[in-house]
């Protein structure tokens, strides 16, 4: 059993999961795994290369799509690896396929060699008994050029799909062409499809991840992090002549940036606009059409903006409002900083000097690097903590509190959170107040537990707007070199080990021990479910459903439901609805009470699928290797 700590995996020159970090940390356990280096910046297990949720994809075989990064999507559960395209045509100049294109064209071949059961598809077309002479054309678009790129490649083999929801399998097209990410190029079978509701272009299934990669499903973009940009809390960023304000959200995943006199033409696949900056310029550009994003309930264009300071110079992915009423014009979500930057919330335009990336601050400075989402212990009480760029001094907002003179001055009283038990009441002694605009708020001393150190520390309080649950806000002067914010992961002051695993373990789930496989694609993990009963109990809705394997296990659950989750369909499918509920799932060493969602999982192999929301506990999963972490007689 191979077990590395995460400080190990994802410090140093990567993710810090310490105070303060130290580069000895990597360099003393380099045996096990590969550093960090300008010229090779990727991380290794046993050769093969350690893949984030997350990575941003080349396409290598296409001369003018080859230097920009496509989002892509790393996903264990996949068979197939998947591209989006257009105008998708498949013939054949065999005489032989006369008069068939498309589907008709793959269905007739697969049926002629065997059919979907036989599995004989897998294997390449371009033999001479088969003779297919099979030709695809497609359209790509450049996402910031708008170029039009109509390419043609052979058929390299046929993907037949099962479908979730239909005994009728889908069939794709498959080319063949290298794709890279990070140092790793391989040439691998690329089926083509619509995928133009999905926010990531292309899926990396296990056609390229085999003996090439594994996955960390708890952390996005983790191959971009040694060189993301050091950005202040106050930038701005130059798009054409405008200067824009930047600012950001520790919350929202997409960015968004101010535009008036929008103009959507959906047959041309451009947006027209205006920006206007902070030096009163106006810069109107046209751009191509990514996709319309719903943002509460209102289509808004998404595009990619070219934006440059000094020496850097990128594009962000954004959709389009009017901020003329808000104070900066530009604020970047999650996504933008996992694929770019890592924020300082102490340092101001960093970007005007020489910009810095990640791997180059934490040779010079030791700041304490913070994910979005925190859970710590404060006075040991659980407490959810989130970095702001606003605070200077770490704030405590509570429903409420008073104060009254002590024996040695002024002291609070208020609720301390948590977590799951009941707020507790305590009192301490005020140090000192700070003015907040019209606000007063005092200031206690604490004690902050995380990553297994303590370490003293003040805090002020604050009232939590109404209906908002207690939390912690990160201040600046929570480290003397300050704090970085890295959007790629969450929980990084509360390390856990890593774990490597096959892409098929045992798990145990509620007493009963059967295989399941880990899937870095999904979201929320499932489990099969017939027979699905909703009804209320107490004013509780509940769900009675039946659960059994090919192992031969059943049983019924009684469960509350916690969700609804709605799946987006594939081609030709219905949206489907699926109750969500918790079960306590064991894999190993790990043990997590989690969401799962029902579905109808008979037509698969696996009874049970371990999403994101499991695997980001510590679990790297190979996608070749099956029962590293358990064993096939578990």
């Amino acid at each position: 059993m191979t077990t590395y700590s995460r400080s190990l995996l994802l410090c140093a020159s990567l993710l810090t999961a310490q105070w303060v970090t130290s580069s000895a940390v990597l360099a003393a356990n380099s045996s096990d795994l590969s550093g960090y280096s300008t010229a090779n910046p990727a991380y290794h297990i046993d050769d093969k290369v350690v893949l984030g949720r997350l990575e941003s994809v080349y396409l290598s075989g296409i001369d003018a799509m080859s230097d920009f990064p496509l989002i892509g999507k790393i996903d264990t559960g996949a068979d197939t690896t998947s591209m989006h395209a257009d105008n998708i045509e498949v013939y054949s100049t065999n005489p032989k396929y006369k008069g068939l294109k498309n589907v008709e064209l793959m269905q007739t071949i697969v049926d002629e060699f065997g059919g979907p059961a036989s599995n004989w598809w897998l294997e390449s077309f371009d033999t001479p008994e088969r003779d297919i002479q099979g030709v695809v054309k497609f359209h790509l678009t450049h996402p910031t050029t708008g170029e039009k790129l109509e390419l043609e490649r052979p058929l390299a083999r046929t993907s037949v799909i099962r479908s979730r929801t239909s005994s009728t399998p889908i069939y794709r097209p498959v080319i063949s062409i290298p794709l890279r990410i990070a140092d790793t190029t391989v040439t691998t079978d690329v089926n083509l499809t619509d995928r133009s509701h999905f926010s990531a272009p292309v899926l990396i299934g296990k056609t390229f991840l085999k003996q090439h990669a594994w996955v960390a499903a708890g952390y996005d973009y983790l191959q971009e992090q040694p060189k993301a940009i050091v950005m202040g809390k106050k930038e701005t960023l130059n798009i054409g002549e405008s200067e824009l304000a930047v600012s950001y959200s520790f919350v929202n995943r997409y960015s968004n940036m101010h535009a008036t006199n929008i103009n959507v033409d959906e047959q041309a696949g451009t947006v027209s606009f205006d920006t206007i900056g902070i030096n009163d310029k106006s810069t109107n550009l046209t751009l191509p059409l990514i996709r319309m994003l719903s943002v509460s309930g209102v289509k808004r264009p998404l595009v990619y903006v070219p934006v440059s300071k000094g020496e850097f110079d990128t594009h962000i992915l954004v959709y389009l409002r009017d901020r003329s009423s808000l104070s900066t014009q530009l604020r970047l979500g999650t996504e933008s900083q996992s694929r770019h930057f890592v924020v300082h919330t102490r340092k101001e335009n960093l970007l005007k000097s020489e910009p810095k990336t990640f791997e180059q601050w934490m040779e010079r400075d030791e700041p304490i690097v913070v994910s979005t989402e925190e859970h710590l212990k404060l006075d040991g009480y659980s407490v959810m903590a989130y970095p702001s760029t606003a605070v200077i001094t770490p704030v405590l907002f509570v429903d409420d509190y008073s104060i009254k003179k002590g024996k040695e001055g002024d002291e609070i009283t208020f609720k301390m959170p948590n977590g799951t038990r009941s707020p507790q009441q305590v009192t301490k002694p005020i140090v000192k107040e700070i003015k907040v605009g019209s606000r007063t708020r005092p200031v206690v001393k604490g004690v902050v537990s995380a990553n297994g150190e303590e370490r003293p520390v003040q805090f002020a309080l604050d009232k939590a707007d109404e209906g908002e649950e207690s939390y912690l806000a990160f201040g600046a002067s929570a480290s003397r070199d300050g704090v970085l914010v890295n959007a790629r992961s969450r929980n990084l002051l509360s390390p856990e080990p890593i774990y490597v695993a096959g892409y098929i373990e045992n798990a145990t789930i509620e007493n009963l021990t059967f295989p399941v496989k880990l899937d870095t694609g999904a979201d929320v993990s499932a489990i099969n479910a017939s027979n699905i009963e909703r009804f209320k109990e107490a004013g509780i809705d509940m769900v009675r459903f039946d659960y059994n394997n090919q192992q031969g296990q059943q049983q019924t659950f009684e469960r509350a439901v916690v969700d609804v989750m709605r799946i987006r369909a594939k081609a030709g499918e219905e949206p489907e609805e699926r109750p969500v509920v918790e079960m306590k799932v064991s894999l190993g060493d790990i043990s997590e009470t989690i969401r799962v969602n029902l579905q109808d999982r008979s037509r698969f192999e696996y009874s049970m699928i371990l999403g994101k929301n499991f695997l980001e506990h510590g679990v790297i999963v190979s996608s070749d290797k099956q029962f590293i972490k358990t064993t096939n007689e578990d």
